[in-house]
């Protein structure tokens, strides 16, 4: 039994890696060119879906009947899914279920943390007067 799932195809893993963390930039850019979210914690739930969307891409599953063998778990589970008369979706399902949640928690804190540490180096503690939009609005209506 490999141990090591990126040891038995090393640069089929190493391409699916720089795709995903290509993906992952160009959502990330997206959601900020939409300025969704310009707080803190708006800038932490963006950090926290690319990290989900990038994990979705990148956790790995093994593929059914050879155990040695690990693809991407939204793969096994397309292709199990889909392209399987009697396919086994079930460790791929459970490999996602599991684990993305714990992805989108464990990023959302630390993102969240992160932003909280910085604003107390920098102590402005997250005040609204401390954005530059509003002192623009500020200087506009004087």
């Amino acid at each position: 039994m490999i141990i090591d799932f990126a040891t038995a195809y090393p640069n089929a893993w190493l391409l699916i890696a720089l795709a995903s963390g290509l993906g992952a930039l160009c959502l990330n850019s997206l959601l900020a060119a939409l300025n969704l979210g310009r707080s803190a914690a708006g800038r932490s739930i963006r950090f926290a879906v690319v990290a989900v969307v990038l994990g979705a891409f990148t956790l790995p599953a093994a593929v059914p009947g050879t155990e040695q063998v690990f693809a991407p778990a939204f793969i096994v589970l397309l292709f199990e899914t889909a392209f399987q008369a009697q396919g086994s979706p079930g460790r791929a399902i459970s490999v996602m279920l599991i684990q993305l949640p714990l992805v989108f928690i464990a990023t959302l804190i630390i993102s969240l943390l992160a932003h909280w540490c910085i604003a107390k180096i920098r102590g402005s503690a997250f005040r609204a007067w401390d954005r530059p939009e509003k002192k623009a609005v500020e200087k506009a209506g004087q």
